[in-house]
């Protein structure tokens, strides 16, 4: 069948050129096609040749190691002049056009590619490709499904891992400095709370403190419970009241020696809780407690004593006031 353009007499010749290709671009779209994968090449007046270049399989090294490349085929794009009459030699045969209407699309064609560049900076063949226009010069980049064709025997063949990726063993030293450096900030941070807190007792939680006192000093007496006790005048270094009547208080030693209480005091710290010495006689002997705490109830004051961790030493017990306790002595004596 042959394919001609009426001539429309209110077009002036250059848009009759631009018509004339545009009507004939589709069709020219698929005749590339069909000789580039018969012939390996394909020559288009206005543009140049389109080859199929072939590329071995080869072993490349990159930034994934050494890998094994099956063989390829692509399309590779030269810009140059074609002949006319190797032009319409194909079109001639593709197309089934006459010889006048080949010269006339032959002559059409490259004004037409000139134009659409300068235009749109791009030319799109449909199945085929597209030209793209960079910095005065021409890139081709092939359509997907004419990539497939020329390497259907190839299908299904991907890259093969032949080694580990080169930056594997830089790698682990790159990541050695930043697991040092903050290993380096950890152990600061730990020497830097140890100095605070060293310095700062107080900032330490109340259930993580446990008196520095011992409990089993050789001079230790007891509880003193039985007879009547009553309180030395002078001896306490707290002023005011330390218990009222009927108020509780954890007695963490008792002992003999008042020397040896005031020792043992110097070394208690409890945050938040008065610590102090409760001197009392009893039986016709003295006694000095190594008190804390000023609780209504002896609930509160086990409370207190599993909250500091000191629930299950059997030296330590809550002891009840008879009557007020002042710093000084004891009220109503």
């Amino acid at each position: 069948m042959t394919l001609r353009t009426g001539k429309d007499i209110s077009l002036p010749d250059g848009a009759e050129r631009d018509a004339s290709a545009e009507r004939y671009f589709p069709a020219l779209s698929g005749v590339m096609c069909a000789e580039l994968l018969e012939n390996r090449s394909v020559s288009v007046s206005g543009l140049g040749v389109f080859t199929i270049r072939h590329s071995p399989a080869e072993r490349r090294s990159g930034k994934e190691g050494l890998r094994y490349h099956p063989p390829e085929n692509r399309v590779v794009f030269e810009k140059g002049s074609v002949a006319a009459p190797v032009f319409m030699k194909l079109i001639s045969a593709r197309m089934h056009l006459d010889r006048p209407e080949c010269a006339r699309l032959a002559a059409a064609l490259p004004v037409f590619f000139k134009s659409r560049m300068k235009e749109r900076g791009e030319i799109v063949f449909s199945g085929f490709g597209t030209l793209h226009s960079e910095k005065g010069s021409w890139r081709f980049e092939a359509d997907v499904q004419l990539e497939e064709l020329i390497n259907s025997e190839y299908h299904n063949l991907g890259a093969i891992p032949l080694s580990l990726p080169h930056h594997s063993e830089p790698l682990k030293r790159k990541l050695l400095l930043p697991v040092m450096v903050a290993a380096g900030i950890v152990l600061t941070a730990i020497a830097l709370l140890f100095v605070f807190l060293r310095h700062n007792p107080e900032k330490l939680p109340v259930a993580a403190e446990r008196p520095s006192v011992s409990l089993s000093v050789s001079d230790t007496a007891g509880s003193a419970e039985s007879g009547e006790v009553k309180i030395d005048n002078g001896t306490s270094a707290q002023e005011g009241v330390l218990l009222e009547e009927g108020e509780y208080a954890v007695v963490l030693a008792t002992f003999q020696q008042k020397q040896t209480a005031l020792q043992e005091l110097s070394r208690v710290s409890v945050p938040g809780t008065l610590v102090f010495i409760w001197p009392v006689t009893g039986g016709g002997r003295q006694y000095y407690r190594l008190a804390a705490g000023r609780f209504r109830s002896s609930e509160t004051a086990a409370a207190w004593m599993d909250s500091i961790g000191l629930g299950r030493e059997r030296k330590v017990y809550i002891q009840q006031a008879k009557r007020r306790v002042v710093s000084h002595g004891e009220e109503g004596l």
